[in-house]
């Protein structure tokens, strides 16, 4: 920075160390809004990493002295202001950092943000510490977005797990299950329930369903993005109440009631599941996981099994997924569950693989004619997917942290502006391959040809 402020030493006589640091954080923030916002954004967040990296170390230092998780949640609170939740996360932080202090460094250098630190040290409490110390693991959630780095420490975590160990955290969960009513700051009254991950994600599951429902009576992606009658939030609450309140669609036509009065099937849950030849065998007795990472307690998938579409996924020996391609734009059912197996949910940001869709890494109308094949989709939710659109990225895989990551995208790998179909309306979802200037198939068609033996 600009600045010519210096630190005197605080051994000095006569200075108040606080009123030094108090004196250096009012030069620093005058320098900040003088400079470029990205720049200072930037600046802002080492600043804190390295702030939160000194609280760090000085809750680890009474840690080391004997102090209890209590004892280092109220120091962290003391200031006043600071909610128990952020008092239990500052403490969490500080005990992983008195497990390994190369994550302090890290957070002081700017490495690791704290929000990675705090991903970490999540996954250190449920490994008894051993999160913090596996190098390969600090290192993947420090070069990954807190989303990315958080779904390797529920890998991470898993495979620490004991199958009894999950059965025992899911009958914990499950004694303690209830619900209260209360209210939020903005005046809201709200209504919260808490219980098993599994009961909970299966509310969730069924409200994004039916919110999503809304969404698509709503116009969906016919109309533009902010043109919507209600917004997300105001479509999942009416999701929500109907189930609740069962109360009747006020869309459903005559002709929806008539094919109402008609017999159904039971719906049925659908269990997707990674498994490997090992598990299947018997030889591994590891914790059995959805595809979304969470490990299934035993009770849970003996109590769904009889009642379920379980859809097993399985691997080849060095873990690729057994795919085929199809020459269609729209992804199949068959690629969408292969796609909930490999990518578990949006591959940016996690979100649960019921509000994603199928993306063509590749776009169908690009130069380089993207086709549908497993290797050229990737499952993004709504929000990604209009995001990578508008700011016309291209996802790209990284072997080595494992993880997606995205880029400015090339001339060749951009749909035009008047070709990119979204609507399940749109004619050109079912249109035939056009013809090139020449009067000849695309090359795509031309591969295609070739491989059905027409020429």
């Amino acid at each position: 920075m600009a600045s010519s402020f210096t630190y005197p030493p605080s051994s000095t006589r006569g200075v108040d160390p606080t009123t030094v640091i108090v004196d250096a954080m009012s030069v620093v923030s005058h320098e900040l809004t003088h400079m470029p916002a990205k720049a200072a954004i930037q600046l802002i967040e080492f600043c804190r990493s390295h702030l939160c990296a000194t609280e760090a170390n000085v809750l680890a230092d009474r840690i080391e002295k004997g102090a209890s998780n209590r004892d280092v949640q109220d120091l962290a609170a003391s200031a006043g202001g600071t909610s128990k939740k952020e008092a239990k996360k500052r403490a969490s932080r500080a005990k992983a950092t008195n497990a390994n202090p190369d994550i302090a460094v890290k957070m002081s250098t700017g490495q690791m943000s704290t929000e990675q630190a705090d991903v970490l040290a999540k996954a250190a409490e449920d490994t008894d510490g051993a999160a913090a110390c596996d190098t390969e693991l600090i290192e993947t959630i420090a070069n990954t977005s807190p989303e990315q780095g958080a779904k390797k420490a529920t890998e991470f975590v898993n495979k620490h797990r004991s199958a009894d160990g999950v059965q025992t955290r899911h009958d914990r969960q499950r004694r303690r299950r209830g619900w209260y009513r209360h209210r939020l700051h903005n005046g809201n009254a709200a209504i919260t329930i808490h219980g098993d991950d599994e009961s909970i994600d299966e509310m969730e599951k069924k409200i994004s369903s039916d919110a999503d429902a809304e969404y698509k009576a709503d116009g969906g992606r016919d109309i533009p993005y902010g043109k919507h009658p209600r917004t997300t939030d105001q479509r999942g609450f009416d999701a929500a109440k109907k189930l609740f309140c069962s109360e009747p669609s006020s869309r459903t036509s005559e002709q929806e009631n008539a094919k109402a009065k008609k017999p159904r099937k039971p719906q049925r849950h659908a269990i997707h599941v990674g498994i490997t030849t090992d598990q299947i065998s018997g030889v591994d007795d590891s914790v059995i996981t959805a595809c979304d990472g969470k490990p299934l307690p035993k009770s849970v998938v003996e109590e769904i099994a009889c009642g379920s579409d379980i859809i097993p996924h399985i691997y080849s020996g060095d873990g690729e997924l057994l795919w085929q391609g199809r020459k269609k734009r729209l992804a199949t059912p068959a690629q969408i569950n292969g796609l909930i197996a490999r990518d578990g949910g949006c591959v940016l940001c996690q979100a649960h693989h019921s509000v994603c869709v199928a993306h063509h890494l590749i776009p169908w109308e690009a130069i380089d004619l993207g086709e549908t094949n497993i290797d050229n989709l990737a499952f993004l939710c709504g929000d990604c997917h209009t995001r990578v659109h508008q700011r016309k990225w291209t996802l790209f895989y990284d072997p080595r942290s494992m993880t997606w990551n995205a880029r400015p995208a090339l001339p060749n790998e951009v749909a035009p502006e008047n070709q990119h179909h979204n609507s399940k309306h749109d004619p050109g979802r079912y249109r035939t391959t056009p013809k090139t200037e020449t009067g000849l198939p695309r090359l795509d068609e031309q591969r295609n040809n070739q491989r059905l033996g027409r020429f």
